[in-house]
């Protein structure tokens, strides 16, 4: 997604002057070291990095220069990515947001008084189990939180332990064919609360492989159906070049370089005079609508709700 993205936005005229070279990390730490390496010795001219994953980008931190690197996250991340001090702008948003945004809309819209969770045992699904239990703590809510493996194949023990804790709704994270083992066994398990996944979720694929288990889940996600130009463009350019629709990620890889494309031309190949020009930036309307961004990973944009009705995800009002 973000190369297609990339191409996408060059093809359109953004970043014209840019030369990017890709290195697939597969989201492994080890192989996010060894490609940075190669891009270093290969190209030192090099200072600018665009990262899918916070634990690649935390991998290769080490191997930067603060001085003379700028990195660019495209991924969902946590505020501990940004506690290092390296300059890194968030395209996408921090997780915190994303959980508190879930858990608000679980606690004020469906009236959830008990919220079990069930995330990968890793530093992402942690962060969303922390702040969701956090926001509920803080409005008189219970949580009950159960860590799995990320693509753990067999999830029923961990749903087991969830629902005897008798949860009014069930917030869950892992890759699509786990989520689609929880949705299953809930179903197989006669639950009747309330379902919401994080934003990776929001896909064609669960849809397909969860099938009727997955009808009513919720998804908060930040593309919304109101009218957009720049966004209904975007995504009718991506759809013909690849034959598909663009996953979140585009929409943040692509806003970025709209407005890098416009920092270049005010700041050449200054890094700093980039970075700046980013946290500055206080008007910019890209796909997503309005965004600011800003220092140690906030990011303000709007959060919307999506479902699974009859099959397709739909905006709730």
């Amino acid at each position: 997604m973000i190369r297609d993205s990339i191409a996408v936005a060059q093809s359109e005229g953004y970043a014209g002057d840019f030369e990017f070279i890709y290195q697939d990390t597969k989201c492994n730490t080890k192989d996010a070291v060894s490609g940075t390496q190669s891009l270093k010795a290969l190209h030192p001219s090099m200072h600018m990095f665009i990262v899918g994953c916070d634990n690649d980008m935390k991998a290769m931190y080490p191997l930067l220069d603060a001085r003379d690197d700028l990195t660019f996250m495209a991924g969902l991340s946590g505020a501990d990515l940004y506690e290092s001090g390296f300059p890194t702008i968030n395209l996408a948003y921090r997780l915190e947001a994303e959980a508190t945004e879930a858990a608000k809309f679980a606690s004020e819209r469906l009236g959830v008084k008990t919220l079990g969770i069930i995330t990968d045992n890793g530093t992402f699904g942690g962060t969303l189990n922390d702040s969701a239990t956090e926001y509920f703590n803080g409005v008189g809510g219970r949580t009950i939180s159960e860590k799995i493996k990320y693509n753990e194949p067999s999830p029923e023990t961990s749903v087991l332990k969830i629902l005897a804790g008798k949860p009014d709704a069930v917030y869950m994270q892992n890759d699509i064919p786990a989520m689609s083992a929880i949705l299953k066994r809930l179903n197989q398990m006669g639950y009747k609360g309330d379902r919401i996944a994080y934003y990776g979720g929001r896909d064609q694929s669960l849809i397909d492989t969860a099938g009727k288990a997955g009808e009513g889940l919720y998804v908060p996600w930040v593309v919304s159906d109101i009218t957009n130009s720049t966004r209904q463009n975007f995504e009718a350019k991506f759809k013909e070049t690849y034959g598909k629709d663009p996953f979140v990620t585009a929409y943040f890889v692509y806003d970025g370089l709209m407005l890098l494309d416009e920092a270049e031309k005010s700041c050449g190949t200054d890094v700093r005079c980039i970075e700046k020009y980013f946290y500055d930036k206080d008007d910019f309307v890209g796909t997503l609508g309005k965004v600011r961004y800003q220092p140690s990973g906030e990011v303000e944009r709007d959060f919307y709700f999506q479902q699974i009705r009859d099959g397709k995800f739909v905006e709730v009002e």
